[in-house]
């Protein structure tokens, strides 16, 4: 008897080891599981926090270079003061924009410096400087320096447009079939008009010269395959671009960065793309750049006498722009500019000047700031486009 009550007592003793054992197990796992969420929680909030920052850190940078933008006869008058000192530099020809760059990472970091000068520290000065891992920085671009794709108001206004487009695709000429390839570009631009344009006239070219087949019509025609209508009002966004019949993700690249859809005024030839310089002034040749640009040279992989020049040009550019200073004061002084390449090809260049003069300028006043927050291993990006003609933010992406 007493046998078996031991035997009993063992068994209930199996059973509750066993009991237990499994409690355990289960408390193992609920606990893990807890843990491994709090680790999450924690990540996700330590996570949330960074981008918080990283936001608002990018949101400085945008606020620094609009402030300076909108405040340029502030700053303009602050510099001159400045200038006095130093003999009675002339301002006007200083573009405070291009310091905006060191100015932002001045404020970001507290140290300023200049081409890698150290000229400020206010390391510990309050409001100046960001805490460790974090920072920001911000670029800043002139839309004036891209070709307007709404710049279709008038055939004069078309034209321009055309030049403009017309030189930067002829720059990528690679075929022996230049006569067709230039009418493949015309048709092409023509489309890219007549998305714009209120009318329904087709817009066609001859002899690089536009015209509009009145009453003619003819401009949805080319989309019904494609299951919309021509939109016959001024692009939006560039990235309407893809909604033209004709245009390739090849061309789309190739203009995206090089047009623009907001009020500029005339192209502004210190910050235009070298390529559209090199096309609206082969565009502009008399003899269509067979001296200057020629492009059976191009077709056969040689440089241009235009791309020789133009490495000149881009880098005497770049020098100026270093200074805070415009390359070129006017119109006039630009196409001065080519106009003495005459005696370096060594015999007079065929430029239409006084066509070309009317469709490039030296000003602007549409900006594109782009500003990037970091806090860790986080990064925020803000775009912001600046109209100052208007006064207004046009356009703003997070």
């Amino acid at each position: 008897m007493a046998r078996r009550n031991q035997k009993a007592l063992e068994g209930q003793r199996g059973v509750a080891l066993i009991v237990v054992l499994t409690a355990v197990a289960v408390l193992s796992v609920a606990v893990s599981e807890f843990s491994y969420n709090t680790r999450i929680a924690v990540g996700m909030t330590y996570h949330a926090e960074k981008e918080v920052q990283a936001y608002f850190n990018a949101r400085s940078g945008i606020m620094i270079a609009l402030f300076t933008l909108e405040a340029k006869e502030v700053v303009d008058k602050v510099v001159g003061q400045f200038a006095s000192f130093l003999g009675g530099v002339n301002t006007n020809q200083i573009e405070i924009w291009r310091a905006i760059e060191p100015l932002c990472g001045g404020f970001s970091t507290g140290k300023f410096n200049l081409y890698g000068l150290d000229l400020i520290d206010f390391e510990g000065v309050g409001g100046m400087g960001m805490p460790p891992k974090q920072g920001f920085e911000c670029k800043v671009d002139l839309e004036d320096g891209r070709i307007n794709l709404n710049n279709v108001d008038n055939t004069g206004d078309k034209q321009t447009l055309y030049s403009e487009l017309r030189g930067v695709f002829m720059q990528q000429f690679k075929s022996d079939l230049f006569d067709e390839n230039e009418k493949r570009v015309d048709e092409l631009i023509g489309a890219i008009i007549d998305w714009a344009d209120q009318d329904d006239n087709k817009t066609q070219v001859e002899q690089g010269f536009v015209q509009e087949a009145m009453g003619g019509g003819g401009e949805g025609g080319d989309y019904s395959k494609y299951g919309y209508d021509v939109k016959n009002a001024k692009y939006d966004t560039v990235e309407e671009l893809r909604y033209v019949d004709g245009v390739t993700d090849g061309i789309y690249c190739l203009l995206k960065d090089r047009v623009t859809v907001y009020n500029t005024e005339k192209l502004n030839v210190n910050t235009a793309d070298l390529e559209v310089i090199k096309g609206l002034v082969c565009s502009h040749l008399a003899d269509r750049g067979q001296l200057l640009c020629n492009p059976q040279m191009r077709a056969d992989g040689m440089l241009t006498p235009i791309d020789i020049i133009g490495e000149h040009f881009e880098m005497c550019r770049q020098v100026k722009n270093k200074l805070f200073t415009p390359p070129f004061a006017s119109a006039k002084s630009f196409v001065d500019f080519f106009n003495k390449l005459g005696a370096f090809l060594g015999e007079p260049l065929p430029l239409d000047t006084a066509s070309l003069i009317k469709k490039v300028g030296t000003k602007g006043r549409v900006w594109r700031v782009t500003a990037t927050g970091k806090a860790g291993n986080v990064e925020k990006t803000i775009t912001a486009v600046l109209d100052t003609s208007a006064g207004k933010i046009v356009y703003w992406r997070e």
